[in-house]
């Protein structure tokens, strides 16, 4: 049966859903839809939906983006779009009307925001987080009892706490967890439990480490490409003050600079990247006495006074300073280390010398170090040789093809525009400083696109990870797009030292592939040594009471049951994802102990569930389903442990402990699995949304499988795949990482999806509610790289993609509605397959043209229903059916069910299209349009006759060449035809007027030599003089003109460029809109436009015009997730010819019944003379050509719609005055 659409509307308010975010419903036009029956839209779509909100549909460009948006749901099926970020979304989740979010994004929204932000779900207003977070935030979790929000994932300590009462940071009671990120936060038995790569608790909330360095073990900044300046005079005997840089093996005499006597003053080093300094080495000036007695550290860009610490070489003991810091005379001290008590990133430094020595302040040597790893892209910046590093334990770079230095805000990297054909040869390979080997966290740090204003070019890069000879290379690819500069780990794990044959190594290089030119850039990569306390192992269980203040300087790790599981594990165990009931934690990842693998489940009691031996390979997400019975996981797995077959997503019962395939399971990995419900047919369903590395969901028994985009939807309740179902569903796909619940349906979701109300194979009926219904049938795939064939001449399809609906119809027989659609597809049915032609009731196919009868490249482009008894069909096609040859015209005999045992003699020409098809009124001929030469046996070119009658065809008058793409009747006898056609004289045409009557054709003077190209589609409001066409430009651009006032004006001047208008319809309001000041459009009517339409930078499928602004009406999506079309409107009640009527002056007062009478006899006389001519002319064509009586549908309603008796009536009443 058809089911009712998933789209409703919402009155035209505002809609409020609980205190969640307010949205605009579209106030659409008041159209008289009711008058025209169902309305039958078709095209080239795979979803489609009617407007509902104002400025916040889902745009399909964002489709290709690698970024995460925000995304709204105010009720199942509804998705706005609230903001973008330029990274990834990892996670949210909801407290007190707010939403948090945690990622690894620079932006989102407008503002610039690291990594963690906060949503108001009432007005949608974004804040950040204080400063954020430095580094990558992967999963937050929301304490509704203590309203904290703790942030997880891989940045200082990988634990931060935000405490929603004070709006600020807190402290970390146990300090953090190092050694590797944190992925996953779950509540359980009143207790928080941590999941990832940890091996131990932090180092305390301070932004130093705790762990004392050698400066042999810390990286120098190199002072030597620095710009180094002087604020003050200096001596003119040591005046050089870059002297102080690497003097470490100069003596303090040679390299001394001084101010001038009795002057204080500044020495001030600014570099083109960003340092971050844990200590800086002074040496004092040796020069008769001189030197600098007391400075203070000035920090660039903050110009902020830095609190250091210090030995006092009188004591030993630790001293502090910060505005006023004391060096040591060259006599008492050969130099002094001062430490920063808070590291911060620097482009700069000040060392103000505020008193002196003797005559004079100054210097004999100034070195900077850095606790970081560090390696910078250009090399000049990594630790410089002369500053007697040995050349195998310096930071360096090098790099092959054509690399540029960009500076932005005095922030330099390397920069490299890329082609197709260069890609290969472009690469830059960082080698760092490794002194110690162990396990190291490596990022690499990618500047923002927004500085140099790279967004739209940049491109993705291939990242190699060398850590260790006897270890092959990791590789993995990251995205560019960045607006602000971020960094990520591109490696976890074990690296290697340098030594005489091996050095670890990063190689940046263009990702292979990629089309067009594109830019890729290098900044640096950092090594962070994950040393820790010890005693974790990817799992940690938090109570509170057990970390407090006044313990805080004693932190334990407490046995529980949850950190013993976890040091069951390997050494090399990886959680990825928790879940918990009240009575159980399930736990997944990479990891094996003894009897578990990859999935484990830990009761409430302590006891382990080896879930019979769990999975064979990584369980990346899980999710419990909504009666908390199944856990439902996904991951890189093929099998159970003991060798079921479980294809990358399986379910386990919590009650048995057993594992579930979900039908025959997707066929490559599965990375996150997100909850979310969907309106289907009417009732919501809770439904799990895969998001992976796979492009099919399997077949399953006698289902085939079924495309996917990495994109799959389990429904819970009936335990099937959504896209496998017999409901009616919305179209959906993209990738979700994250919701939250909203309450009384809303939900904020986090991801990049294409969403629209309804899922269908290219058509969709709308009735006059607004309601979407979908098409009884599916595609079968077909190969997506084929197209129609490119035809000489110009018509409406001629450049839209192999599938789609290009035309249909509705027909009423023994009060059953059929619908008919045409054009390039396949349909299976019932084991039957037919293409490009299929007719259906309400809930299934009942026949079509069968596979294979037409010939390949064939299309059909056009079907008319012939008086409730058959569907005529046209287009682009050549074949067989039956015995019959057919070209570009034949009839689907209604009555029986079947195509015509006997066709109308087939069209002849080159590239033979029929476009236009209608019955000539008060005759039995069809009028055929189109682009051909010949029909049967007589030469007829584009508008010929056939009588359905006699099975005969017949002539027009010459006049046109070309090819008519639609016409019109205006009364009984004009004919409007518009298309791309030449007159006799070789004259351009595009539009023209045939007469019946006289057999002659109109060229319509203004009305058509006005005209800059092509027509395809147009309406007429009242008379030829109220026109508006739709058509090309020679330049091969769409234009909407509308003729009124003997005049043409542009009415699509607001449609941007690249909108294509496929077909036009005048619809009527219900009631006039009298505040009109435009006289293009009546004030009762609204004009439907229906393609590919571009309004305010969004694709439109349908979009209404009312003479002066346009409202979009129908948003659609392809399965690639780009835009859709819409071709055709084609309504159940079809709209009336306009039939001229006669003046009284005309009929000279005559009484209908003498007329009637008079009419009688001359028609009577006519006959007699006529019908022995056509008897003997339809015996000849009969034997020639073959006949069918056309099929005829006989209705006792007829003889009731004028009695005969009528027209005598008033044959003794008076003339009308």
């Amino acid at each position: 049966m058809r089911l009712r659409s998933l789209a409703w509307l919402a009155p035209a308010a505002i809609l409020t859903v609980d205190a969640a975010i307010s949205v605009q419903s579209v106030s659409l036009p008041d159209i008289d839809f009711a008058s025209l029956g169902e309305i039958l839209f078709t095209g080239n779509f795979k979803g489609i939906s009617v407007n509902q909100y104002s400025d916040n549909h889902l745009d399909i460009d964002n489709a290709s983006s690698t970024d995460d948006y925000l995304i709204y749901s105010p009720r199942p099926n509804s998705y706005l779009e609230l903001d973008a970020s330029d990274g990834d979304i990892r996670s949210i989740c909801e407290l007190d009307g707010i939403a948090y979010l945690a990622g690894n994004f620079t932006r989102l929204g407008s503002q610039e925001i690291r990594s963690v932000a906060a949503v108001n779900t009432t007005s949608g207003d974004i804040s950040a987080l204080d400063s954020g977070i430095s580094g990558e935030a992967l999963v937050a979790y929301c304490d509704t009892d203590n309203r904290l929000v703790y942030f997880g994932g891989s940045f200082d300590n990988n634990v931060a706490i935000w405490n929603i009462s004070s709006s600020s940071w807190a402290d970390v009671p146990f300090t953090g967890l190092t050694g590797g990120p944190v992925t996953s936060i779950v509540s359980w038995q009143d207790n928080l439990v941590f999941g990832g790569k940890f091996t131990g608790l932090g180092n305390g909330t301070s932004s130093t480490s705790d762990i004392t360095y050698t400066t042999s073990e810390l990286q120098l900044v190199n002072l030597k490409v620095s710009n180094v300046t002087v604020s003050g005079t200096s001596n003119s005997s040591y005046s050089d003050p870059r002297s102080v840089i690497c003097a470490s093996n100069i003596s303090a005499s040679d390299s001394t600079w001084l101010l001038e006597d009795g002057q204080k003053g500044m020495w001030h080093a600014s570099f083109s990247y960003y340092a971050y300094p844990t200590r800086i080495r002074l040496r004092n000036a040796d020069a008769d006495g001189r030197g600098t007695k007391t400075f203070r550290f000035i920090a660039e860009p903050i110009n902020g006074i830095l609190n250091l610490t210090y030995t006092d070489p009188d004591t030993g003991a630790t001293a502090y300073c910060d505005a006023f810091c004391p060096l040591a005379n060259i006599s008492t001290a050969d130099y002094q280390d001062f430490e920063f008590v808070n590291v911060i990133g620097m482009e700069g430094f000040y060392i103000d010398i505020l008193d002196y020595y003797g005559a004079a302040g100054g210097l004999s040597e100034v070195q900077l170090y850095q606790e970081k790893i560090l390696t910078y892209a250009i090399n000049d910046y990594n630790e410089p040789l002369e500053c007697g590093i040995a050349a195998d334990y310096i930071s360096k770079a090098t790099s092959t093809g054509d690399w540029d230095v960009t500076t932005v805000s005095g922030t330099s990297y390397l920069s490299s525009n890329v082609s197709e054909s260069s890609s290969d040869d472009i690469s830059v390979t960082l080698y760092p400083a490794i002194t110690l080997s162990g396990n190291y966290s490596v990022l690499l740090y990618t500047p923002g696109c927004t500085g140099d204003n790279t967004c739209s070019y940049r491109g993705r890069v291939n990242i190699t990870v060398v850590a260790s000879p006897d270890e092959a290379p990791t590789s993995s690819t990251l995205y560019q797009t960045n607006d602000y500069e971020k960094f990520d780990i591109i490696y976890e794990g074990y690296v290697e030292a340098n030594d005489d044959s091996f050095r670890p190594s990063v190689t940046v290089a263009p990702l292979a592939g990629q089309s067009g030119n594109f830019t890729v850039v290098a900044e640096s990569v950092q090594f962070i040594v994950t040393s820790t306390s010890g005693g974790l192992n990817g799992l940690f269980e938090y109570e509170a009471a057990n970390y407090t203040s006044s313990n805080a300087s004693s932190i334990v790790i407490y046995d529980t049951a949850v950190n013993s599981a976890g040091n069951m594990l390997d050494d090399s165990a990886y959680v990825y994802s928790l879940a918990a009931t009240d009575s159980a934690l399930f736990v997944a990842g990479k990891f094996s102990g003894d009897s578990v693998n990859n999935f484990f489940a830990l009761s409430s009691g302590g006891d382990l569930g080896t879930a019979h031996g769990g999975l064979d390979d990584a369980v990346y997400t899980i999710a419990l389903t909504q009666d908390e019975n199944s856990v439902l996981v996904g991951g890189n797995f093929t099998a159970s442990a003991d060798d079921s077959e479980l294809l990358y997503v399986a379910s386990y019962s919590i009650e048995n402990g057993s594992w579930t395939a979900l039908d025959a399971g997707l066929n490559g990995p599965v990375d996150t699995v997100v909850k979310i419900s969907l309106n289907i047919s009417g009732s919501v369903y809770s439904v799990l949304a895969f998001n992976g590395n796979f492009t099919e969901i399997n077949g399953y028994e006698e289902d085939d499988a079924i495309k996917s985009k990495g994109f799959a939807l389990w429904i819970e309740s009936d335990e099937e795949w959504a896209e496998r179902s017999s409901l009616e569903l919305p179209y959906l796909t993209g990738s979700l990482s994250s919701s939250a619940d909203l309450g009384d349906g809303a939900s904020l979701l986090v991801g990049n999806i294409i969403a629209e109300s309804l899922s269908t194979s290219s058509g969709a009926i709308m009735t006059s509610d607004l309601d979407l219904s979908g098409l009884p049938f599916s595609f079968e795939e077909s190969d997506e790289s084929s197209s129609l064939k490119k035809r000489a001449v110009v018509d409406i399809f001629s450049d839209v993609a192999a599938r789609g609906i290009f035309a249909g119809s509705f027909m009423t027989l023994n009060d059953t509605l059929f619908t008919a659609v045409s054009g390039k597809f396949t349909v299976d049915s019932a084991d039957q397959f037919y293409e490009n032609f299929v007719v259906f009731d309400s809930d299934k196919v009942i026949g079509g043209l069968s596979e294979g009868e037409l010939s390949e490249d064939s299309a059909i482009t056009v079907v008319y229903n012939h008086q409730n008894t058959s569907f005529i069909i046209g287009g682009a096609f050549s074949g067989t059916i039956g015995s019959s040859t057919v070209n570009g015209l034949a009839i689907w005999n209604a009555i029986t069910g079947s195509f015509a045992s006997t066709q109308p003699s087939a069209l002849g020409g080159n590239n033979v299209q029929v476009n236009a098809i209608t019955l000539r009124p008060n005759s039995s001929e069809l009028v055929i349009a189109g682009s051909f030469s010949t029909a049967g046996n007589i030469s007829c070119s584009n508008l010929c006759l056939y009588d359905t009658e006699t099975g005969s065809w017949s002539a027009v008058a010459d006049g046109l060449s070309g090819n008519i793409t639609s016409f019109e009747f205006l009364d009984a006898n004009k004919l409007v035809v518009v298309g791309n056609m030449t007159t006799s004289d070789y004259v351009k045409c595009y539009m023209a007027q045939y007469d019946f009557s006289t057999s002659s054709w109109n060229m319509l003077g203004t009305e058509s030599n006005q005209l800059q190209g092509p027509v395809e589609a147009f309406v007429i409001s009242d008379s030829i003089y109220d026109v508006i066409v739709a058509g090309t430009y020679l330049n091969n651009t769409d234009y909407l003109w509308a003729y009124a006032s003997d005049s043409w004006t542009d009415i699509g001047a607001d449609l941007s460029n690249g909108s294509k208008i496929y077909d036009i319809l005048l619809l009527n309001l219900k009631t006039a809109d009298d505040s009109r000041t435009s006289s293009i459009i009546p004030s009762d009517r609204i004009l439907l436009v229906v393609g590919d339409l571009i309004i305010d930078s969004d694709h439109v499928s349908a979009a209404l015009y009312d003479g002066s602004s346009w409202t979009p009406f129908l948003y659609t999506v392809k399965d690639d997730g780009t835009a859709g079309s819409v071709f055709t409107i084609s309504t159940e009640i079809a709209k009336s010819i306009i039939v001229s009527a006669v003046t009284e002056e005309e009929v000279h007062h005559m009484k209908s019944g003498y007329v009637v009478l008079i009419s009688l006899a001359i028609s009577v006389a006519i006959m007699c003379l006529l019908v022995g001519g056509a008897f003997l002319i339809g015996y000849w064509k009969r034997r020639s050509e073959g006949y069918e009586q056309f099929p005829v549908q006989y209705d006792n309603r007829i003889a009731q719609l004028m009695p005969p008796s009528a027209l005598f009536t008033d044959l003794s009443a008076s003339p009308r005055s």
